[in-house]
């Protein structure tokens, strides 16, 4: 079957002139706890939730006002978008990369002598305080591996600076060929694992086959269930896909590692596709372990891995960035014993260590994991005590992944002794929509899907200094928000977030799930939640669309 993504409206795409002073992006909540409460027939200046700490229950959300939520949620789209170029200082070390103007040869420190690819800057010696100056309109094709203290950012007019992971763009019929299997087409990608594939900007993207071992030397298709002991005459349902990229994995025996994907569709994908973008096994951004680099302004597309992938680090600054067909390549193929490969990845990742770590202003969408993260497993990376502080996502707008927002801090294995803890973190007026939807669908775990994921479970997530508030969670295919933690802090404080003026828009009786400290509680959203959450989490609103399934955009 054909998976249409449905999504990007025209309007998102627009660019705007400005930021109207900024004004644009405002406190989520407090315009539509008005809005909420008029459609529910409330005055605006009366809230859904009782002076008294009591919670009148779910509120009706109408039409209008929900259609009204949308059309802020795409105006902050296009404020993202249209971010002007930010200043550099006077006497900065600079490097200027061009696609329209640009040659290698040149030395890149002036727009009139810029470099033309991102590949150039690989060896070069840049000191903190550098920036490095993509022109806007232009795509840059390949990784760019940072370095300690250097700012990535736009310069010129257009649209924002594309790095894009795919190679080249495969809507050419001379590039695909007839295989001796009716509707399968072959296309010399390489040995670097595909995620996916990505059909005129989004219209429509491919279903990666990833076999499922049996044991007996047996294998069916992980999305489907149908088997898998043929190689691509396997292959059945249209835009699906194989990548032959190793001789070496172990859930394929029939693999030669030629490099070649396999596809299968009605015509030549060549011809049926204005553009077919390939997400290949890398990052957009790779930080490593690099303190103190700035992302500015750049449009990270059509990565296999992540879009901005770090390890323990300080003062890693993302902002004004867009983020779109994250994920999907390989990334092992026998983590925890499992019969099948686990898959990347998320749009702008730490996993380790921080202090220092902001995600603002950033329109992130069709993300096979996580949009934002920061993350770790201690016992799993053989590691010791991690603290992860001083984390701000904010004013971010996130749609269509797995996990909008997700964290860990897990694998504490002496918590009476390991300070191990997150400190300062805060998710703060994010728009948040249609979590667990599109691309993220084929998914062997696709009920775990949520808005914040923070697991669940024993000796995770100790937190001091944790803040949700003032975002809007709007539809989720599974549930809203994973929040949980069974380790107390040494004071003897809990570890759960405060939560306020958050809103939420969701459909009667299906998952909210799991907030609390302790044993984690899986809840419903329903009347009874919000008594139950009213008490503690008093002036959050939580809105009911009805029975409707998520859009699916």
């Amino acid at each position: 079957m054909s998976f249409e993504a449905k999504g990007r409206k025209v309007g998102i795409m627009k660019r705007v002139s400005k930021l109207h002073n900024g004004k644009v992006i405002m406190t989520a909540a407090i315009a539509f706890a008005a809005l909420i409460a008029a459609s529910a027939g409330v005055a605006e200046t009366s809230s859904p939730i009782r002076s008294d700490g009591g919670a009148k229950g779910l509120v009706a959300m109408s039409d209008e006002v929900f259609s009204r939520l949308e059309s802020k949620f795409e105006k902050r789209v296009a404020a993202i978008l249209a971010t002007p170029n930010m200043s550099v200082p006077e006497g900065a070390e600079r490097r200027y990369i061009s696609a329209r103007t640009g040659d290698d040869a040149a030395d890149g420190k002036t727009p009139m002598t810029a470099w033309r690819t991102a590949a150039r800057l690989r060896g070069e010696a840049l000191a903190p305080g550098a920036f490095v100056l993509f022109e806007r309109g232009g795509i840059y094709r390949g990784s760019v591996s940072t370095r300690p203290g250097v700012t990535y950012t736009a310069y010129g007019e257009g649209p924002k600076p594309r790095i894009y992971v795919s190679p080249e763009d495969g809507a050419d019929p001379a590039k695909w060929e007839r295989t001796e299997v009716e509707g399968i087409w072959r296309y010399k990608i390489g040995e670097q694992d595909v995620g996916t594939l990505v059909f005129d900007g989004g219209r429509a993207h491919a279903v990666k086959i990833v076999p499922v071992g049996h044991g007996d030397g047996t294998f069916t298709q992980q999305f489907g269930g149908r088997p898998f002991n043929n190689g691509y005459a396997d292959i059945a349902g249209d835009l699906h896909f194989w990548h032959d990229y190793s001789a070496k994995t172990k859930f394929q025996p029939h693999a030669k590692g030629t490099g070649y994907l396999y596809l299968r569709s009605k015509d030549n994908p060549g011809s049926r596709f204005r553009s077919i973008e390939f997400s290949i096994r890398r990052s957009g951004f790779s930080v490593g372990r690099n303190d103190g680099v700035t992302i500015d302004n750049m449009c990270v597309m059509y990565v296999g891995a992540h879009g901005v992938g770090a390890g323990t680090v300080k003062n890693l600054r993302v902002t004004n960035c867009e983020f779109g067909w994250i994920g999907g390549s390989i990334q092992a193929e026998n983590f925890f014993g499992r019969a099948w490969p686990t898959r990347f990845g998320n749009a702008v990742e730490i996993y380790g260590g921080c202090d220092g770590f902001t995600v603002e202003r950033c329109y992130v969408h069709d993300v096979y994991d996580a949009g934002l993260t920061h993350q770790y497993n201690i016992a799993l990376s053989g590691g010791s005590s991690v603290m992860q502080k001083n984390v701000r996502y904010a004013d971010n707008a996130i749609e269509r992944c797995n996990y909008s927002i997700e964290y860990f801090l897990s694998g504490v294995k002496n918590p009476d002794s390991d300070p191990s803890r997150m400190e300062n973190v805060v998710i703060e007026n994010n728009y948040m929509r249609d979590a667990a939807v599109g691309f993220c669908k084929q998914r062997p775990d696709v009920t775990t899907g949520a808005h914040i994921k923070g697991w669940r479970g024993s000796l995770r997530n100790r937190a001091a200094g944790f803040v949700v508030k003032g975002n809007v969670f709007s539809m989720s295919d599974e549930m809203f928000v994973e929040i949980s933690s069974e380790l107390r802090n040494p004071d003897g404080s809990d570890s759960m977030p405060e939560l306020s003026g958050n809103v939420f828009v969701g459909r009667r009786g299906q998952r909210f799930g799991v907030l609390n400290q302790g044993k984690a509680e899986e809840l419903k959203y329903d009347d009874e939640l919000v008594r139950r959450l009213g008490a503690r989490y008093a002036d959050n609103v939580y809105a009911v669309r009805g029975d409707e399934a998520p859009s699916g955009r």
